[in-house]
């Protein structure tokens, strides 16, 4: 994001010297922050399909366990927005190891 800021930043100063260069300037800094925005968009994209990509290789070794992988599902979604902490999930599977016969 820092190449857009000194484009708009030479642009004020151009805008002392010369009307024509401190548009220029200006434009230059609204296509390079435009050029920043579209691969931050394209990285949080990517980031969101490989979770999904990730997402859905856990559903198919839950199902290939014999476990409903909705509730394998909803447990990473309570994970992963603090409903539960790892520590509850490790006390509820070393309750649930124990306790089998």
């Amino acid at each position: 994001m820092y190449k857009p800021i000194l484009y708009f930043a030479a642009a004020g100063a151009a805008g002392v010297g010369g009307a024509a260069g401190a548009v220029f300037l200006a434009r230059r800094g609204q296509q390079e922050a435009a050029i920043w925005l579209q691969e931050r968009d394209r990285a949080a994209a990517a980031l969101a399909l490989r979770g999904e990509i990730d997402l859905q290789s856990l559903r198919e070794e839950a199902r290939a366990a014999g476990v409903d992988p909705d509730v394998v599902e909803q447990g990473y979604y309570n994970l992963r927005d603090g409903v539960v902490s790892l520590n509850q999930v490790e006390t509820q599977l070393h309750r649930l190891l124990t306790d089998t016969p």
